[in-house]
């Protein structure tokens, strides 16, 4: 069995919210080709502290298996009745792209109210998607 590799990005200078329904059809196996997606949909940027992102990829049941992980906060509402993805630019300029149409990424987000004289206040957003190619490189 093979370990599992996880795969940090070195930085985060940009992070957008997009409409997963608006994707091109497959763009996982776009990205097991090591293809890069374009993506010809209207991405919204948002401010944003404290972004994290990593991918895991696992031998599971004969292929592999990647859990990608997007953690920030912002003072930005994002629209979390819609099937959003995610495009991230890291510090090399090189953009990726969390969801697809068929597999959207699971949202999960929070409010901080901060300490008085301390923080800020803001939202707490958490994304996590499990699919057969995570971090898909695209062009935007």
């Amino acid at each position: 069995m093979r370990p599992p590799c996880t795969v940090t990005l070195p930085g985060i200078k940009a992070i957008g919210w997009i409409d997963c329904d608006k994707l091109m059809p497959h763009v996982a196996l776009r990205g097991i080709c090591k293809m890069d997606t374009p993506v010809l949909t209207k991405i919204t940027w948002i401010d944003f502290t404290d972004a994290k992102c990593s991918n895991k990829t696992e031998y599971s049941n004969n292929g592999n298996k990647d859990t990608t992980t997007l953690k920030f906060e912002s003072s930005t509402l994002i629209p979390i009745h819609l099937n959003l993805g995610f495009v991230v630019t890291d510090v090399n300029g090189q953009s990726y792209l969390i969801g697809s149409k068929e597999a959207i990424p699971k949202l999960e987000s929070g409010c901080n109210c901060g300490f008085p004289g301390d923080e800020s206040a803001g939202f707490e957003y958490n994304v996590t998607w499990i699919t057969i190619k995570g971090l898909i490189p695209c062009i935007i």
